[in-house]
Formats: structure tokens, sequence, C-alpha cells
């Protein structure tokens, strides 16, 4: 059966090796390049049976685990590797509670990139060995922001409507670029609100920000 790999990332240099890895993995693979969290909310409505989605966790247009907590509601059998320069024991902890089933640091060389690819293509996860990960424990918890906790209370249609909001598009342009009527956009704004107890667009770009700090530029 041929995989179905989908790369989000928007640096070009790391897709290619991400790409060379798979490759070695399977020669035959249908590979997805994409360097937005857009390009890949539409690539994935629109395949069917996608067997990994690598994902980098700080684009344009996303912030921090707010991709992988969009993807793991919408598409919860769909494997999830999270790929990023920042290597914080923490960060890899709040990979593994959001639903991830790798994390691939961008420090890595090929070997490494490859083992991580082809343990999660098995069905197994695949996580760094990386200094205090141990002492969080894998199976235990940490604790999150508030911002991440309501986060993930947000339905897949709302976190792309918040997204959307956080990047200061219009009602009328979330509207055009989700392709529903401007008056089901409010309805969502409503409830995203209510849910993540804020009052206004401007109280939204902050609680972005807040989520962001989850994770650090890579």
């Amino acid at each position: 059966m041929v995989k179905k790999v989908v790369i989000a990332d928007d640096h070009p240099l790391f897709r290619a090796a991400l790409k060379q890895a798979i490759r070695k993995i399977s020669t035959n693979a249908k590979i997805m390049e994409v360097s937005s969290l857009g390009e890949a909310s539409d690539i994935l409505a629109g395949e069917d049976n996608i067997n990994l989605l690598l994902l980098d966790i700080h684009m344009s247009d996303s912030d921090g685990f707010a991709g992988l907590i969009m993807y793991k509601q919408a598409y919860p059998l769909t494997p999830i590797v999270i790929v990023s320069a920042s290597e914080e024991p923490e960060i890899i902890r709040n990979a593994i509670e959001f639903g991830a089933s790798g994390f691939i640091p961008k420090s890595a060389d090929l070997s490494v990139i490859r083992e991580a690819i082809n343990t999660v293509f098995e069905g197994q996860s695949w996580w760094p060995e990386v200094d205090g990960l141990s002492k969080l424990g894998r199976n235990g918890r940490i604790g999150f922001s508030e911002s991440s906790k309501l986060f993930s209370t947000l339905t897949p249609t709302q976190s792309k409507v918040f997204m959307a909001i956080a990047e200061g598009l219009l009602n009328k342009q979330i509207a055009f670029k989700m392709d529903i009527s401007e008056s089901t956009i409010k309805t969502h704004i409503t409830a995203i609100f209510k849910k993540l107890n804020i009052s206004s667009r401007t109280q939204a770009v902050i609680f972005a920000k807040d989520l962001e700090k989850n994770t650090k530029q890579d």
C-alpha cells in the first residue's frame, strides 16, 4: 500500500531532509509538502487515509500546539509527529500530552529522522532521548497554561475560526476562506469567546500569544 505523508514545515531544507528520510523507507510514498497550517488543512480535508502528518509547531499561521490540538480533534486516527528546533523536555512532554505520536528535533541527523518515521509507520510512538524528559515522566502529567486547556475545548471548526481571528481577518474574510456564511462565522465566534472566556478580538490576539508561549520560535 502506498504511504501518504503530509510534511507541514516552512523550512524548505528541512522538508527536503524529511522527504529524503521517507524515500529511504518507502520509495513510492505519496509525499505532500506544505508550508502553512492552512495548506495542511486543505490537504487533510481532501485526502483519505493519511498515514503520517509531520508538523512543524511554529509556522507563519500557527500558534504553538494549536495545530496539533486541532488536527487530533478532527483526525484522531492520523499519526502526527511534531518537528521542531525547540527540544526542551517540557515542549516534548506537551506534544505527548496533546496526542502526538512522536517528536523529531530538527538537530537530528538523517538516520535518526528515518528511525523515527519508520517507528511511527509501524504503529508505535517515537520520542528522543532528552535530558530531563524522564524526570517529567512520559506517562505522568505536567501543568499546562490555562489558555492551552481552554483552547483544547474548541471544535476543529472553532479552532480554525479562532486562528483566523488571531491573524486579524474580518468575519467576511473568514467566511470566504472557510466557504461558509458570515452569520455562521458570527455564531462560531460567540461560542469561541464563551469557551475561552474572552469578549473581544483584541483579547483573542492576546490569548493566541499566550498559546504561543508553549513553544519557542523555530
